[in-house]
């Protein structure tokens, strides 16, 4: 008995050490994420030789263009190769490849050299979303395992608030990126004391299936729902990153030159803690209201505070940070519902290629509409006129949820 009680302690604790790594990891994400736009401008000064309005803009648009779509194709590469040699091997190299690039990118002086690696960035940080949510739904109890996927997701907001503390606090980009380095410690860490996955076994069985999946995932019968996921997903994420890439260059547009910096940091850390904050509560009203009642609260909750955010405010403020931690609530909220409800609107034997491909798509989408809001500032001459016409996805994807299927309560198949 005792014996028995002595291997299930072990199991528990070498599954908290699992969890608390992969929860790690996707913080390590979010920093990596983020440093850029926190420092945007002392990075246009670096690298363009400017940190005026346009060039600015120019950069933030191929950077994290470059980001996105390093996010996107690494997501699904990466998450082919984790199929084929493993899930723990694969989770090591896309931790070494986010943190290793952000801190060469800590000694580049060369724009396009700077944009390559933020691709490279992007690639290592979709990867670790992508398989730190694979592992613990692997290894966690079907009793727990919502949540323990809820929190988990919630860690990589948490990486937007420090990267917002690291900007108040340290001047110099270089050193943060060069701290922002230091989780390449985990790829040691998870290598060490994660065992590989039990599921992940009889690769050439698994291959079969996954061939089959893909050959089903478009059949006539999926194609409605996997539309509306790609649009429900994709809209929320256009409208998402052109709201956090843009919103602390645009506050320090604003911002007294003493004051910017502090005021940029400032921003980021409401636009994380708002998105932790919405998606704890996500589950609750989901379950409560029902899958589509939920998002679409979220997607007009996100719509009308953007409205009083980019046109009702034009300074630094109580109003500006209260309404950018309320907009990053409601972004975070629809995050949470969608990345529930998505995966339920498809039966298991494609639900992991369709719900890859709605997830992705929206992704790819997104790096070509982040470029274009850095082109639509210098159309403006403004960040808030070209971060309100992206929000604009919103609507689209509220109007979407009209053509969609209510899935609470129904068994998945």
């Amino acid at each position: 008995m005792l014996r028995r009680y002595g291997v299930l302690s072990l199991r528990m604790t070498s599954r908290a050490t699992l969890y608390l790594l992969c929860w790690l990891a996707t913080v390590a994400a979010g920093i990596s994420a983020t440093l850029f736009s926190v420092y945007l401008p002392s990075l246009a000064s670096d690298l363009m030789g400017s940190s005026e309005r346009e060039a600015v803009a120019q950069l933030g648009s191929w950077a994290q263009s470059a980001f996105l779509g390093g996010w996107a194709i690494g997501a699904v590469l990466l998450g082919i190769i984790a199929d084929r040699v493993g899930r723990k091997i694969t989770l090591v190299a896309s931790i070494v490849l986010c943190t290793l690039s952000t801190v060469v990118a800590a000694f580049v002086s060369d724009v396009t050299i700077f944009v390559l690696l933020r691709a490279i960035t992007g690639t290592g940080a979709g990867a670790i979303l992508l398989l730190t949510a694979v592992i613990v739904a692997e290894v966690w109890p079907s009793s727990s395992r919502a949540l323990a996927l809820g929190i988990l997701i919630n860690a990589f907001p948490l990486g937007f608030i420090i990267a917002g503390v690291m900007h108040g606090t340290i001047a110099d980009f270089r050193i943060s990126y060069l701290l922002g380095g230091i989780p390449i410690l985990l790829a040691v860490a998870v290598w060490t004391l994660i065992p590989e996955s039990e599921r992940w076994s009889d690769t050439a069985r698994d291959l079969d299936e996954r061939r089959e999946q893909r050959s089903h995932v478009f059949e006539p019968r999926y194609r409605r729902d996997l539309v509306i996921g790609v649009i429900l997903f994709g809209s929320m994420l256009v409208a998402l990153w052109a709201a956090y890439t843009w919103i602390p260059a645009w506050v320090g547009s604003i911002s007294w030159p003493d004051h910017a910096r502090h005021n940029r940091a400032l921003a980021n850390i409401m636009l994380g803690a708002g998105a932790v904050v919405g998606g704890i509560v996500s589950g609750t009203v989901s379950n409560a209201l029902g899958r589509r009642v939920a998002a679409g609260l979220g997607y007009i909750g996100a719509l009308i505070v953007s409205l009083f955010l980019f046109l009702a405010v034009s300074e630094p403020g109580v109003a500006l940070f209260s309404l950018a931690f309320l907009l990053s609530f409601f972004i975070g909220y629809n995050q949470g519902v969608l990345t529930g409800y998505l995966p339920e609107l498809f039966p298991t034997i494609v639900r992991g290629a369709a719900t890859g491909f709605s997830f992705n798509t929206g992704r790819l989408v997104t790096t070509v509409t982040v470029f274009f809001v850095g082109v639509l500032v210098s159309v403006f001459g403004q960040y808030e006129y070209a971060i309100l016409a992206f929000a604009s996805f919103y609507l689209v994807g509220f109007v979407t949820l009209f053509f969609a299927r209510e899935t609470k309560g129904t068994e998945l198949l």
